[in-house]
């Protein structure tokens, strides 16, 4: 089967598109790759009947069956030429039921509407329907499913490493100096602009671990109606007096290079305003414009060093984790 001019279009520029730390991407880049292996290829796998399954592993209380091993290894197969077998499938399988026990135990949750999301947004930049792009992987014995459980998987990962990682990942001026090979940056050579920097006050309205639906619904609803009422940073602690479990933090300095996945958004918010509310590991988090000024950015170069060490540090960050959880893990093969 050759393979549509479109699609590969669609492949090219993703390719040759910069990358970023978000989960997003990684979940674009999986899924793209894997398109264009299910196009290339022209012969229908078979799908083994769910009937005749059973339990292989079990990872603490979640089992995985012999049919999503046998439906995940021909996926990868797809998506690695060949390359990865079942001892990978069973690798991944273990490492994806434990990013979704995390994120229940932390209240982290994607709706089937944010996946349906991000499966029809791959399926548009490869020109095709959602149920083509469904058609396709069914075609060659791959169930849906197993590409929108990797989404939702690294959806709700990418949050809590996100929530984690703040703080804990900083990538100093020197840092990058390092990275350059000690070059002394001749600012003819790389174009200079006025960057964003802003004072953000984070509000956060706090969640206990175990609480009901009905309540974190209500916690959404107070944090708007305080985001409605919001005159000022100055006036966040006297407005948040009246409200339980709020807690204002100290305004803190960053520019938009910083803000990482909040520096569109924060970018479209006035000063003096806060952005709408967003479902982090404590509760809901309003993020406070409390000021905004241009200063001088760093050159290109500079800005795309410190964006791979960023990149490369939350990697590890990511894959440490991880790695912590597996350790701590009840995994019973059968």
């Amino acid at each position: 089967m050759r393979l549509p001019a479109k699609l590969l279009s669609a492949i090219r520029s993703f390719h040759t598109a910069p990358r970023k730390a978000a989960g997003k991407e990684q979940c674009r880049a999986l899924v793209l790759t894997g398109l264009l292996a299910v196009f290339l290829s022209g012969v229908p796998a078979s799908t083994p009947a769910e009937a005749q399954t059973s339990i292989k592993v079990v990872v603490n209380d979640i089992p995985i069956t012999s049919y999503d091993i046998d439906n995940r290894t021909r996926f990868l197969r797809l998506t690695s030429r060949g390359q990865a077998g079942r001892k990978q499938a069973v690798d991944q399988l273990i490492e994806e039921a434990l990013k979704f026990q995390e994120a229940k135990r932390r209240n982290v949750t994607v709706p089937d509407a944010e996946v349906d999301r991000a499966f029809a947004g791959i399926a548009s930049r490869a020109k095709l329907s959602p149920s083509k792009l469904s058609a396709a992987l069914r075609q060659q014995g791959v169930n849906p499913i197993t590409l929108k459980n990797r989404i939702r998987a690294d959806i709700a990962w990418g949050r809590i490493v996100r929530a984690d990682a703040r703080g804990a990942i900083n990538v100093s001026e020197q840092d990058v100096i390092d990275a350059l090979g000690g070059r002394e940056e001749d600012g003819s050579s790389a174009a200079r602009a006025e960057i964003a920097e802003y004072n953000i006050q984070q509000i956060l309205f706090v969640i206990p671990s175990k609480a009901s639906k009905a309540y974190i619904a209500q916690r959404k609803r107070e944090a708007e109606g305080f985001r409605g009422r919001f005159t000022g940073c100055d006036a966040s602690a006297e407005l948040a007096k009246g409200l339980r479990d709020v807690v204002v933090r100290p305004i803190i300095r960053r520019n938009e290079r910083q803000l990482a996945d909040s520096a569109e958004q924060i970018s479209r918010t006035a000063v003096g305003k806060t952005t709408r509310p967003e479902k982090v590991e404590d509760g809901y988090e309003l993020l406070a414009v409390c000021s905004k000024k241009s200063i001088r950015g760093a050159s290109e170069e500079s800005a795309k060093v410190r964006g791979e060490l960023m990149n490369e540090r939350g990697q590890q960050f990511s894959r440490q984790k991880l790695r912590d959880l597996k350790a701590g893990a009840m995994i019973e093969y059968r």
